[in-house]
């Protein structure tokens, strides 16, 4: 039986995730609020009436900056409100709403990060583009999608390695209990049903450097990429699914494939 274990929604590309009870997904959408802000590098030309999807080396992730685990954020979409806390001491609180207090939270990172005046981040936010009506989400890939983790895949890898192997290092939207590992990349092409949504699995995940990171304690401890492809001769781990029936879907669902 393959049940929705955990939803998790990441506010902030780079940043915490935000576990959820239950999500309503939109067809042709990402998980709402789903990398919707992320702070882009200084060199950065993003237009936000203009939203356009770009490499994740633009902006602010743990393949670069792999410091940013240190720090648990909590992030309230509809205040915007902004905690962090680095050893659960709150070392920033303001709502990122007036120019004022932006402009704190990029000093903030430009200082945790040892950045000079020059390279300090810019907040960038994804809206609804008004061509496409699709809302832009600073994600990994172009296109609109959900990402997925079989947990038991991880377990499979865990014990190839001798390593525990924390989920979280993937930063999937949906973890999920599937019966075997490696299941998930027989659904290539097929459908979902996912609470009350469908789902069309498209594509395999392919894993980089950010991986490497481990969540706990911000170092890279393990060449993941390395050591898939050494064990099971590619890159991959979870997969990209499009939603094409809208719905609401809650932790425990049952996930049925046809």
């Amino acid at each position: 039986m393959n049940i929705i274990k955990q939803i998790i929604r990441y506010p902030i590309k780079g940043l915490s995730g935000e576990n959820l009870e239950e999500v309503f997904l939109e067809k042709d959408q990402v998980l709402p609020g789903d990398r919707e802000f992320a702070f882009a590098r200084s060199s950065v030309n993003y237009d936000p009436e203009n939203p356009i999807y770009l490499r994740k080396t633009n902006f602010l992730a743990l393949v670069k900056e792999e410091k940013l685990a240190k720090l648990k954020t909590e992030f309230n979409i509809s205040s915007q409100l902004l905690k962090i806390k680095i050893e659960d001491k709150i070392v920033f609180k303001k709502k990122l709403i007036n120019a004022e207090d932006i402009l704190s939270v990029e000093i903030f990172f430009q200082k945790y990060l040892n950045l000079s005046d020059e390279q300090k981040p810019r907040l960038v936010r994804g809206i609804k583009d008004s061509i496409s009506k699709l809302n832009h989400s600073f994600s990994d890939i172009p296109e609109k999608v959900v990402s997925i983790i079989n947990l038991k895949s991880v377990n499979d890898l865990e014990n190839k390695i001798g390593r525990q192997i924390s989920p979280y290092r993937f930063r999937a939207n949906f973890l999920i209990d599937i019966n075997k590992p490696w299941e998930e990349f027989n659904w290539i092409g097929k459908t979902l049903s996912l609470g009350n949504s469908i789902l069309q699995v498209f594509k395999r995940t392919q894993r980089c450097g950010a991986t490497n990171v481990n969540p706990e304690s911000a170092k890279r401890d393990i060449n993941l990429p390395y050591e898939i492809n050494n064990h099971y001769g590619h890159f991959d781990l979870g997969v990209y699914a499009r939603v094409v029936k809208s719905g609401l879907v809650s932790v425990q669902d049952q996930l049925d494939i046809s």
